[in-house]
């Protein structure tokens, strides 16, 4: 992995998740708690059970979500697709692994650090976690189809 925290501009308020959102705001996020990181082919970038202290927004490539020792439940292709939820969950642990299918890039939170920035403005927060809602709504959706048409 190659993870670089400068002299990398962040774009977080063209992602679907912070579009927008208070500017000066996305600013404390992008230079507090963002990261870019990169991933080559087949790296596992994080496991199933892991402690989970970080929310990734893919930039390019894909990634596969698996879970029970290499079933894939999802596959993310497009940019500013999420992965790495339960990091924003009290006592986390990621819920399945998470392996980069190409070389890909990403953008990393640290979600402690943005944690930080939303209590300072919570409606700002409130908006994003809002924002997560509707992912994890749409992607549990998407794999209910999926089981009902087997």
């Amino acid at each position: 992995m190659v993870e670089k925290t400068e002299g990398w501009e962040f774009h977080i308020t063209e992602m679907d998740l912070f579009s927008g959102l208070d500017l000066t705001v996305m600013g404390q996020i992008a230079d507090t708690a963002c990261s870019e990181a990169a991933y080559a082919d087949a790296t596992v970038i994080f496991s199933e059970g892991d402690p989970a202290k970080a929310l990734f927004i893919l930039v390019s490539g894909a990634v596969d979500l698996q879970i029970a020792e290499g079933k894939t439940v999802y596959r993310l292709t497009e940019a500013s697709d999420i992965f790495g939820w339960s990091s924003l969950v009290e006592n986390a642990r990621y819920t399945a692994t998470a392996i980069a299918r190409a070389d890909i890039q990403t953008v990393k939170i640290d979600t402690r650090l943005m944690n930080r920035v939303f209590d300072a403005n919570p409606m700002v927060g409130l908006t994003v976690y809002r924002r997560l809602g509707a992912v994890f709504n749409k992607r549990l959706a998407s794999i209910y189809q999926r089981f009902l048409s087997v």
